[in-house]
């Protein structure tokens, strides 16, 4: 009888070691897949679609948003793929709302380009990070539309292959 309990111990050792070095496996995100139009969210997880779609053939890339932003406090996450743009050569353009019967306070636009203007030590950390080179060959548009109480707000965020020329 010792025999056949030093088997069943053998056996449930050896189940045990396989199932521990199953459950060690490492998580691999699963590859993004590229979409003309994404939503933002503020994870890497966006970082990757935003790769993927701008690493494909497609000639417009749209990112929306799912809550309000100001144009002076575009996330930082987005401005790392506007420094993108311009390193690589492109154009990013604030698109105004179109005119309202009320008049808007200019100094909100004004004050996301100098936002742009602040950022070199982003820029300086973008060129580790091989990621954001895809987008490198767009221009962008950060499009701009009045909310419900008349503030500008970013509407969504237009990535343009560039055209070669």
């Amino acid at each position: 009888m010792t025999h056949y309990t030093y088997r069943n111990h053998l056996c449930l050792a050896i189940l045990l070691f396989v199932t521990a070095c199953a459950s060690n496996v490492p998580y691999t995100a699963d590859k993004a897949v590229a979409k003309p139009e994404l939503t933002f969210v503020d994870l890497k997880s966006f970082d990757r679609e935003l790769t993927a779609s701008l690493s494909e053939p497609l000639s417009k890339v749209e990112v929306a948003f799912f809550d309000k932003v100001t144009p002076s406090a575009l996330p930082d996450r987005l401005q790392h793929w506007m420094v993108s743009v311009e390193a690589g050569g492109g154009s990013v353009k604030v698109v105004p709302p179109k005119p309202s019967v009320n008049p808007k306070n200019p100094f909100l636009i004004i004050s996301l380009v100098t936002s742009f203007w602040s950022v070199s030590d982003m820029f300086k950390s973008l060129s580790d990070q091989t990621h954001y080179k895809s987008a490198h060959a767009f221009d962008a548009e950060i499009m701009l539309k009045n909310d419900e109480k008349g503030d500008s707000v970013v509407d969504r965020v237009i990535f343009l292959k560039k055209t070669k020329s």
